[in-house]
């Protein structure tokens, strides 16, 4: 029976090479003397008081109010009529939360969260036909309104719901946007109908 011996090989790894690093105090005192300096060169003007902060923030607000498409996005944003702030202000989902008794709680776990979203339906898309019956469902909404205050001047109806303006009378001081110009004036209301008024406005500029 042959025998056959193995013999164990070694490899030596080189030994990394030890740097000696010198690490140098910084220099405390050369710094703040640097920063003294540049404390020393800046020119010590007036502080501005508020009041002229306030006219730099007006300046710089009317500066940018004098573009057309910022006037135009502002009134799309903010501006729009007493008679549809309640509309626009409910909050669908809010409502729902207190209508399941959930609108006191602060979190609610990964569960809960898909028990009401599978409970309110499929979301819609955002296209033409969501657009369509949105607006709809604004007419309809405006329809009511308008019938309460017919109601309301006919002496049918004795008041209004707390949320509701209160309708436009014939000398009121408004903010209207001019039909042809699309822009925002100061006027007044010269005659009332159903669903619209006549405004005589201020000036035109």
């Amino acid at each position: 029976m042959e025998r056959s011996d193995s013999a164990l090989s070694t490899v030596h790894f080189p030994v990394a090479n030890q740097v000696n690093l010198h690490l140098k105090k910084p220099k405390i005192l050369k710094e703040l003397k640097f920063t003294h300096n540049i404390m020393k060169d800046q020119p010590n003007g007036p502080v501005p008081s508020l009041q002229d902060k306030a006219l730099n923030l007006k300046e710089s607000f009317s500066s940018c109010l004098s573009n057309h498409r910022v006037r135009r996005w502002c009134a799309f944003e903010w501006f729009y009529s007493a008679i549809d702030y309640p509309w626009f202000a409910k909050k669908k989902f809010v409502e729902y939360l207190y209508h399941v008794g959930l609108g006191h709680v602060p979190r609610l776990t990964r569960v809960e969260w898909s028990v009401i979203r599978s409970s309110l339906g499929k979301p819609r898309r955002f296209s033409e036909q969501f657009l369509k019956e949105e607006k709809e469902k604004l007419n309809q909404y405006r329809n009511s309104v308008r019938t309460h205050y017919a109601e309301l001047h006919s002496g049918i109806r004795e008041g209004l719901p707390t949320d509701l303006a209160r309708p436009l009378s014939v000398g009121q001081r408004v903010i209207a946007i001019h039909p042809r110009t699309r822009e925002i004036y100061d006027g007044s209301v010269l005659t009332v109908d159903r669903s619209m008024c006549r405004v005589q406005f201020d000036h035109l500029s």
